[in-house]
C-alpha cells in the first residue's frame, strides 16, 4: 500500500518513504511512528501508546519520542514550528495533519531509472530529482565542478527530461551543453561538470539479447 501526503510517498510493503521522488532514509523507530501516526489518522496519537507499540515493556523518556519525531519531520520536509504534517499535541502526544491519499502500489508500478557512475549508482523513482553538490540536492555529487544546486532530471511514464539549474559549468547530453530542458533517453551520457554518468531507463530499456 502507498500513503501519499504532500510530497511524501510512503511504501509499506517496503517500508520506504521518498521525498520529491527521492528516498528519504529512516530509521526503523522513526518509520514505525509515521506508519503509526499516518494509519491512526486524525486521532491524536498519545505517548504511552507510541511507546507501548515502539517499545513494548520497555521504558523510554519522552526526550526519546521528541528525537524520533524531529528524525520523522525531517525525512518529510516538516517544520516543527509550522507543521503540516506532523502535529505535536502537548501534553498527550501527536497526530497526523493533512490529506492523505492511499492507493494500491501494485496498481501503480513506478516508474524506475537509473545514473550509472564509475563507482555508483543513483536509483530514480517517478518524480523529480536535483543533482548538486548541496545537501539540500536529492543526488548528491560532492566534487569541485558540480554546483550546489546543478541539474534537475524529472522521471515520469511519458517520458523522461533534464534541464540545468543556471550551473557554472554546464550539463551535458550526448556531449551537447543544454540551454533548455532536454529529453533523456536510455543510455544517452550526461554530463554534470566534470562527471560523466550514463542514464538507464528500466521501462524502456532493450531486453537482453540471446545467442541462437
Amino acid at each position: 500500500m502507498r500513503l501519499s501526503f504532500g510530497d511524501c510517498v510512503l511504501d509499506t510493503d517496503t517500508r520506504e518513504l521518498r521525498l520529491k521522488g527521492a528516498r528519504a532514509d529512516l530509521t526503523p523507530k522513526a518509520y514505525e511512528l509515521l506508519e503509526l501516526l499516518l494509519r491512526e489518522r486524525p486521532k491524536a496519537v498519545s505517548k504511552a501508546l507510541i511507546r507501548d507499540r515502539l517499545w513494548p515493556k520497555t521504558f523510554v523518556s519522552d526526550v526519546t519520542l521528541t528525537t524520533l519525531a524531529f528524525e520523522v519531520r525531517k525525512a518529510i520536509g516538516d517544520d516543527a514550528k509550522e507543521p503540516r504534517h506532523l502535529r505535536t499535541v502537548r501534553g498527550y502526544g501527536y497526530a497526523f495533519a493533512g490529506e492523505l491519499v492511499e492507493s494500491d502500489a501494485a496498481a501503480s508500478p513506478e516508474v524506475m531509472c537509473r545514473l550509472l557512475m564509475a563507482d555508483r549508482e543513483f536509483r530514480l523513482s517517478a518524480g523529480e530529482h536535483v543533482i548538486g553538490r548541496g545537501a539540500e540536492a536529492q543526488l548528491v555529487l560532492d566534487l569541485p565542478k558540480v554546483s550546489r544546486l546543478h541539474a534537475r532530471i524529472r522521471v515520469t511514464p511519458a517520458g523522461n527530461t533534464i534541464e540545468d539549474l543556471g550551473s557554472k559549468n554546464g550539463t551535458l547530453v550526448g556531449g551537447r551543453r543544454i540551454e533548455a530542458p532536454a529529453p533523456l533517453r536510455d543510455m544517452d551520457e550526461v554530463q554534470i561538470g566534470s562527471v560523466r554518468l550514463i542514464f538507464r531507463d528500466g521501462s524502456r530499456a532493450a531486453p537482453t539479447e540471446t545467442d541462437g
